[in-house]
Parts: C-alpha cells; structure tokens; sequence
C-alpha cells in the first residue's frame, strides 16, 4: 500500500514537472509573438499609411492595389519593396507558419481575364501563391513555414455594394501563426 502511494507520488511529481514545463513553453510563446506583433508595427510604420496597409495583432492586411496591378498576379515593384520588409521581420522568427490568404470582392472576373481565371477565387488563389512564391525566394523563408489559401468573397470585410467596400475586400492577408 505504501509502494503504491509513492508511486503515486511520483507520477504526480512528473505531472506538474511536465505542466510547469509546458507553462514555461507557452509563456515563451506568447513573449515571441508580442515581438513578432511590435516588430512588424515598428517596421512597417511608414507603409501602413503609404499603401494602407493594416496591422491587426499577427496578421498584415495589404489591399490588393499595394501589391498588383488591376486583374494581374504579378507583384509590382512596390509590392516587392513590402514583401521585402515584410519578410526581414519574418525571418528572425524561423519557427513561426506563415499562412498566405487571398480574398475578393464579388464583382465578376473581367472578360479579358476569364480565360485565365474562371472566378474571383482562382483569381484570389493565383495572388496568395504569388505572394508565397516570392517569399519562397528569400533565402530566410523555407517553404515548410509557407501555405497559401484562397477564399474568394467568401469572406468579405466591407459592404461589396460600394465601390469602397470592394476595394476593402480585394487583399491579400498574412497571418503570422503558431510555432511549427
């Protein structure tokens, strides 16, 4: 009976060494992403207003204009300059995911585009992997840390009843996630 209450004991022991230990883990954590957040704030201070992008905790919302040109999925200069910036934070935190969304307004794709994109979500799918693949070429960024989702106007932000509110939901999102 004594044997079997130490053993107890001793399993119990092990149950808080591990608990403290993932405490401390999680704390870790949390500390890092409170830098990756600051970070990101302090470094892209001057584009935020410059190309209206926002900054909502992890996740950098770039309205599709700071980074194509209309009904296009190549990355214009001045995209790349944010991409860059963007990705030299990134970089100092290697364990983190990087989840690329693409979104759209509702607004049915221009003829001279069907051909290449039947909807807004291959259109919004083809920018969010334009995004990740430029990413992809830095040499900080490994493509474990990368993926790429497209919700099309699935997921609207604004009213697409106003040409406003289209132009809010036309962006591209990077979400700084979790520890891989």
């Amino acid at each position: 009976m004594l044997a079997e209450k130490d053993q107890e004991i001793a399993n119990m022991d092990q149950e808080i060494s591990r608990l403290r230990a993932e405490a401390r883990k999680s704390k870790r954590t949390a500390e890092e992403k409170a830098r990756v957040d600051a970070e990101l704030k302090t470094t892209l201070a001057d584009l935020t207003a410059e190309k209206n992008i926002r900054l909502e905790g992890s996740r950098i919302i770039m309205p599709n204009a700071a980074l194509f040109s209309s009904g296009s999925v190549k990355i214009n200069d001045d995209g790349k300059k944010v991409l860059d910036a963007i990705s030299m934070v990134l970089a100092k935190y290697s364990s983190r995911e990087i989840l690329i969304e693409g979104h759209a307004d509702n607004v049915p794709i221009a003829k001279n585009v069907q051909g290449k994109y039947k909807s807004n979500w291959e259109l919004s799918s083809a920018r969010a992997l334009a995004v990740l693949h430029d990413f992809r070429t830095k040499p900080a960024t490994k493509g474990s840390r990368l993926a790429a989702v497209a919700y099309g106007a699935t997921r609207p932000v604004a009213d697409n009843k106003t040409d406003e509110g289209k132009k809010k939901n036309r962006r591209v999102v990077i979400v700084v996630g979790g520890v891989m």
